[in-house]
């Protein structure tokens, strides 16, 4: 069996596990919001690897099948619906009557706090007009990141396909999240033991230095090994490439937060339970993921 279904097989049985666990009522009234977040992982994770496997298998044995339905749209489908609906959430928030709405769902599941911070961006919209605010140098740069995320997991999906190197998609997405987790982690260890200031404390409070340091250079040397492992490319590389995908993901991060910020939301949606919006989700992948893409296309 190839290693990235492997590697599916054997992820999806781990949250499985984690969330089965989770599910017990003793542990789930003492971490409501991890068994909220496994739960959610597991969705996503299935919906993933779904299309995933089903493209791949098929592409591998085209020749068997009577159909010549092309499989691998499914994967691509996928990553439209998330351009979808990564899109109304932006726009979601620009829209004033909408982004009223918003803050009061996620008040309503104790997501955002009661009093919202206004925004000079409110002040400007309710001067000028009664519906949307003027999208920002930062709006536009988040609406650009976005846009260049969804088509470069197209392409990066195409290119792979195309050479026959399945494992380096999974590698670059799954390096990106591997960050998130870690520094979350160490954050919560190490947090503030080090450096009293937090990394940018102004967009993003909960942030330290040390957890985005060590996450970063755990995740790179965890994502490093499984891409040797999924993509057969020399160590070095994998971890040159999983370092900067850890370190891109942190800027990503921070600049989807400064985009919450400028606009009053702790949260851009609450369809993820535990994670928030689909843009809360992968603003790790913003900024590292179509740099990659374009690395890889020129140096594959």
């Amino acid at each position: 069996m190839a290693s990235d279904i492997v590697f599916v097989i054997a992820l999806m049985g781990v949250v499985s596990a984690v969330w089965g666990a989770l599910a017990i009522p003793r542990l789930r009234r003492r971490l409501p919001k991890i068994y909220l977040i496994a739960r959610s992982w597991w969705f996503m994770l299935a919906a993933l690897f779904g299309c995933y496997a089903i493209a791949k298998i098929a592409d591998r044995h085209a020749e068997l099948l009577t159909s010549r339905y092309p499989y691998q749209w499914l994967l691509i489908g996928f990553f439209v619906l998330i351009g979808l609906r990564g899109g109304y959430e932006i726009k979601r928030i620009w829209c004033l009557p909408s982004r009223a709405r918003l803050i009061h769902k996620l008040q309503s599941h104790g997501l955002q706090p009661s009093v919202t911070p206004t925004s000079s961006a409110d002040h400007t919209a309710s001067a000028t007009t009664p519906h949307y605010t003027h999208p920002t140098g930062l709006d536009g740069l988040l609406s650009m990141a976005f846009v260049a995320l969804i088509v470069s997991l197209i392409a990066l999906q195409q290119l792979t396909w195309q050479r026959e190197q399945y494992g380096v998609l999974l590698f670059v997405l799954f390096a990106s999240q591997f960050n998130d987790i870690a520094q979350y982690l160490c954050g919560r260890l190490l947090g503030h033991r080090l450096f009293s200031r937090g990394l940018a404390p102004r967009i993003s409070p909960n942030k330290s230095i040390e957890g985005a340091v060590f996450g970063s250079m755990c995740a790179a040397l965890l994502a490093s090994l499984l891409g040797v492992w999924l993509t057969g490319f020399e160590w070095w590389l994998c971890l040159l490439a999983a370092y900067g995908l850890a370190v891109s993901g942190i800027a990503g991060d921070l600049l989807e937060s400064a985009f919450k910020r400028q606009h009053g939301i702790k949260d851009t949606g609450t369809m993820l339970a535990g994670h928030g919006g689909v843009l809360d989700r992968i603003d790790s992948l913003l900024i590292g993921v179509p740099i990659f893409t374009v690395l890889y296309w020129l140096l594959g």
